[in-house]
């Protein structure tokens, strides 16, 4: 009787957490049906493991996107087939054939196009492995910014990844070509070539596919082996992101972070949750991860040989700037992307406070960050990376040997407004601190989510 009790209970909770999210949101059970990765490092021998996981019984249609450091260009994309309780796993390398970055894999799920496959001047490989496996490897391409100054394929070196569930796959044909047998291999991955090639997804592309249901998760870790040291950290999962199937061609832009319900479900200062119809879908994701400051840890002790670099990622902004004029910039964020010149381009103003752990703090310092994706190394200059970075790499001086820092979006524009006279202060944003300690020739890593405020008004 006591468990009936408690199963009921259990049961009663999910039902009212159902029920409150009429929109998108932040789910705390780390699941969804959109996964954001705040970072992603080839640079300087780095490399980047992420774990895709589908935790459902259904097969899942799902976009996979890699996105640059500066303006979140795409760099890659494909669509990827996962069978019930599948993981697909990859790591993002240096391309050993180009200036930028790639993705290998030796994992069987099925993806369209196949990685390992011609594209352009960035042509992949396969290689069949003794044991009958393939290996496959797909660089990273410049395709969307090649008219900005900034052309290079290093772009692609560091960056964020998003991936985004289109729809349960229901057509019993399709579903099962997907779905791996007792060795671990898809049935027929061929079949969902053609679906797309010449058959019906080609002209029919929501055939068979149903509405997104999440249960999606991740895991990652940044590792560079000379220095033996690695972080690992997870994606921040989005649920409730749409209510209908978003299958899309291998081919296409979408659907992207910005594809969402324009319905934001989001927390107030005193931890309810409130309904919010914003502009468009982009307006309401970015309301989701908005927040008035990062704040962390810091630790530079020489004696160890500590490091610390903050990882700040803005999810989001490519959809707010990436626009003719700074007029016309959406808020929260207020300078528009000129790829033209990119000097001074899409800066957001910061102010950063700086303490030690026994309270004594420094002056603010007064910046901006202009990447999407940023590398913040504390300490004084030339004392290193903690993540070994160099794209998207900014130092900030830090005064003490350990404490805490705080960056603050405080300027006057970087606030939204959410409807009913309600407005948060901030900008969407991301990530981790990445913690290195050095004895040797070993080294020591750890990586901390970011922690969150939240300031708004007339909620």
């Amino acid at each position: 009787m006591k468990k009936s009790t408690i199963s009921l209970a259990v049961a009663a909770t999910v039902a009212t957490s159902a029920a409150v999210h009429a929109g998108q949101y932040v789910n705390p059970s780390k699941t969804g049906q959109v996964l954001l990765f705040p970072f992603y490092n080839a640079d300087n021998g780095n490399s980047t493991g992420i774990h895709i996981t589908n935790t459902t019984d259904s097969v899942k249609a799902v976009k996979v996107r890699f996105l640059e450091y500066k303006n979140s260009d795409a760099v890659l994309d494909f669509n990827l087939y996962m069978s019930p309780k599948d993981v697909f796993a990859f790591a993002v390398i240096p391309d050993a054939n180009g200036d930028g970055a790639a993705i290998i894999t030796g994992d069987a799920s099925c993806t369209v196009p196949a990685l390992g496959t011609s594209n352009g001047d960035f042509p992949g490989t396969a290689t069949e492995n003794a044991d009958g496996s393939t290996t496959r490897t797909q660089p990273f391409s410049n395709y969307q910014f090649t008219g900005d100054a900034d052309s290079s394929v290093e772009r692609s070196l560091t960056g964020h990844v998003e991936v985004i569930e289109m729809g349960v796959v229901s057509d019993e044909t399709y579903a099962a070509a997907a779905t791996h047998d007792s060795t671990g291999v898809p049935a027929d991955c061929a079949a969902l070539d053609t679906a797309w090639a010449s058959g019906t997804w080609s002209g029919n592309a929501s055939f068979g596919v149903s509405a997104p249901t999440g249960g999606l998760s991740g895991v990652a870790y940044h590792i560079n082996v000379e220095s033996a040291a690695s972080f690992g950290f997870e994606p921040t999962a989005i649920d409730g992101f749409s209510t209908s199937a978003q299958h899309t061609n291998p081919s296409s832009a979408s659907p992207t972070i910005s594809s969402g319900t324009s319905v934001a479900t989001v927390q107030t200062d005193g931890g309810a949750w409130m309904d919010y119809t914003l502009g468009s879908g982009a307006e309401a994701t970015s309301a989701l991860l908005q927040t008035s400051s990062l704040s962390n840890d810091v630790l530079v002790l020489p004696i160890v040989g500590g490091m610390t670099d903050w990882v700040v990622t803005f999810p989001t902004k490519r959809a707010h700037v990436d626009v003719a004029t700074a007029a016309d910039v959406v808020p929260p964020f207020t300078d528009n992307w000129d790829g033209s010149s990119e000097e001074g381009s899409a800066c957001e103003p910061v102010s950063i406070g700086r303490w030690d752990r026994e309270t004594s703090a420094a002056a603010a310092v007064e910046t901006s960050i202009c990447n999407g994706t940023s590398v913040i190394a504390m300490g004084a200059a030339g004392a290193g990376s903690a993540l070994n970075a160099s794209a998207g790499l900014t130092v900030l001086e830090y005064p003490y040997s350990e404490g805490w820092a705080k960056i603050s979006f405080n300027n006057a524009g970087q606030s939204m407004t959410l409807g009913s006279g309600a407005t948060r202060q901030g900008l969407p944003a991301i990530g981790f601190a990445a913690y290195k300690v050095v004895n040797g020739a070993m080294s020591y890593g750890q990586a901390a989510v970011h922690k969150t405020e939240i300031s708004s008004s007339g909620i």
